[in-house]
């Protein structure tokens, strides 16, 4: 078997970033090696959250030696219940020029913090330069690293066909660039002049993509990828940046167009300054804004069958105040027209169904929805008491409670022809 979908996951919120101290000392006394703030502990629990209610789950993690990164695999890990394997391929960028490059923490210094969680069997595929690396060095490394990590996770662990790694920005957006065949660390994803998305524990999903086999009848029968070398695999980004699950959104975004190392405190510092000169703005400037929830009906030819969007459509809307709101799926061009519900139909978006895939095999096991509910609950009561969240006490139960929307509206797709 091979490997057919891979998440890449960025740490949670840095202790750094808070706006004021105290700031924590490195867990593992190496410099730069800070752990995540209260809040990023707090994401990284909304990821593994998000994580068990998908069907598609991470049967092993892969997470960069440094501390915040591992930190950020161990709720993932308590909840999905699969080991977390540690990768020095997937470490941070640090630039040349920096005056200490930080070596990560051994397997035997992290275990003090987090054993029995990680896997010791596990060895790196590659070790970065600890002579700091330029973009093009990172680049570089996140293009000589997948050859080998993917051939070696094949080899070790032949029926897992889904894997997560938790890494750091700049890594991040390497690894995904690499695997979607763009040449450098600026290069846009699509025309339109899009970035790999990198807020604080943001999660992106890449697929492959199934080849074909070269036959002469018109049957289109998928080739076997395992026999075909990583490098002329295909992959497709379904998911960038995607921070939905998360609370707070998306925060501390990065790119290399920034010019400083994500995290940094010159990142810090520059988005400060930043935030300070558009302040005085903001308030005549800002905009109200609401969110509404509409239900969208795709026109079938056929009653019986289910209309569904394929998972790597692009979804396109504009025109959503006019009577006749026009879409676009995929390559299709659809006119919309405003109708009302005769019914009801609710839309729950907190919602989630939770799932349990076996470790080291893809396949999925019933647990029941109680039985899950009270394994999380045990989870976080005996691992993270300290970390809870705290909700303020003059909160009403209604600000905490799910909310649900009564959808009243809804917009009926009609094709367009070509004139």
């Amino acid at each position: 078997m091979t490997v057919q979908t891979i998440y890449i996951a960025r740490h949670g919120y840095r202790s750094n970033w808070l706006p004021e101290g105290p700031y924590p000392s490195p867990p593992t006394g190496i410099d730069s090696d800070v752990p995540l703030a209260e809040h990023g502990v707090h994401q990284a629990k909304e990821l593994a959250h998000y994580l068990l209610s998908i069907d598609n789950q991470p049967e092993l993690i892969f997470s960069s030696p440094f501390y915040r990164c591992v930190q950020t695999s161990k709720p993932i890990a308590g909840l999905l219940e699969v080991p977390v394997l540690v990768e020095r391929g997937i470490g941070e960028w640090y630039k040349p020029d920096r005056p200490v490059i930080p070596v990560p923490a051994t397997i035997d210094v992290l275990n003090n913090f987090f054993k029995p969680m990680i896997n010791e069997e596990w060895e790196s595929c590659l070790i970065p330069s600890d002579k700091g690396e330029t973009e093009a060095d990172i680049f570089d490394r996140c293009k000589r690293f997948w050859p080998l990590f993917i051939a070696k996770v094949e080899k070790e662990f032949p029926n897992v066909e889904t894997i997560l790694l938790v890494t750091h920005a700049a890594s991040k957006i390497a690894l995904g660039l690499n695997l979607l065949g763009l040449k450098t660390c600026r290069d846009f994803i699509d025309d339109e002049g899009n970035t790999i998305r990198c807020g604080s524990c943001s999660l992106d999903k890449y697929e492959l993509i199934k080849p074909k086999k070269n036959s002469d009848n018109n049957e289109s029968d998928e080739e076997d990828a395992e026999d075909i070398p990583f490098e002329k695999r295909k992959w497709v980004l379904t998911m960038n940046g995607n921070t939905e699950f998360l609370r707070g959104g998306e925060e501390m975004d990065w790119n290399f167009q920034r010019n400083v190392e994500a995290g940094s405190n010159a990142d810090v510092v520059a988005r400060s300054s930043g935030n300070n000169a558009s302040n005085s703005t903001e308030t005549e400037t800002e905009i109200e804004t609401e969110t509404i929830y509409v239900s969208v009906d795709l026109p079938s030819k056929s009653y019986k069958k289910k209309t569904e969007l394929p998972r790597t459509a692009m979804f396109q809307y504009s025109g959503l105040e006019t009577e006749a709101p026009l879409f676009k799926i995929g390559d299709k061009v659809y006119e919309g027209n405003w109708q009302k519900f005769l019914g009801t139909e609710i839309a729950f978006p907190d919602a989630a169904t939770l799932n349990k895939k076996t470790a080291y095999t893809s396949t999925d096991t019933a647990t029941p929805t109680e039985d899950r509910h009270n394994e999380e609950k045990e989870y976080e009561e005996n691992e993270d008491e300290d970390e809870e969240r705290k909700v303020d006490s003059n909160k009403t139960e209604l600000e905490n409670a799910e909310k649900i929307y009564r959808i009243t509206d809804r917009i009926g797709l009609v094709n367009l022809r070509p004139i």
